[in-house]
């Protein structure tokens, strides 16, 4: 990679097609787990489960057969509804992927539906070996981001899973809409420095 600070990745965008509308009806049918009632009040949502299979069966099987790729370095990264998605595969199907990259997570959708699947995989499991990089903006909403993303982030080290790197970051002076490059870039570079 050019400068040297990270391994060389392939990285795997998924597009909603075309337009803000597209974007947002696909993202929050896909991106979720389960329906919300307050956040989401008529909207098609809860087919995180069918994009699971999607990436199992269709995605990840093509890019590894296309590609040059180590399965045990696969990593997925998200914000937002994408960060929910991705606290959700990690106590859902944490075998999909090596390490995640979680920012900004919407924990409060369905809920906190989330924070219950943490703690109900935490009764059958104590081992997690997986990496987990787990970042928010200090400006971001406290009701709906920050707290419970803290409450997530102190129930995992209470829970302090064997294998389990947790690696957390607070970037100061970031909004919902302005964390997500600095910490995809943060995340990228923790996971795979050079």
């Amino acid at each position: 990679m050019i400068g040297n600070e990270i391994n060389g990745i392939i990285v795997i965008g998924i597009s909603y097609g075309k337009g803000v509308f597209a974007w947002s009806l696909k993202r929050t049918r896909y991106l979720t787990p389960g329906h919300d009632t307050i956040f989401a009040k008529g909207q098609n949502t809860g087919g995180a489960d069918n994009f699971l299979k999607f990436m199992q069966y269709e995605l990840i099987p093509a890019v590894n057969k296309n590609y040059n790729t180590d399965p045990d370095s696969a990593a997925i990264c998200g914000e937002s509804l994408g960060g929910l998605l991705n606290s959700y595969i990690l106590f859902k199907q944490p075998e999909l992927f090596k390490s995640y990259i979680i920012i900004s997570p919407s924990l409060v959708w369905n809920s906190k539906s989330v924070l219950k699947l943490e703690s109900g995989y935490f009764a059958d499991h104590k081992e997690l070996n997986k990496v987990a990089f787990v970042a928010y903006g200090s400006l971001d909403n406290k009701e709906t981001i920050i707290s419970p993303t803290t409450e997530l982030i102190r129930n995992i080290q209470a829970h302090n899973y064997k294998g389990l790197k947790l690696i957390t970051r607070i970037f100061e002076g970031e909004t919902h809409m302005s964390v997500p490059s600095v910490a995809i870039t943060n995340g990228l570079k923790t996971l795979y420095k050079q």
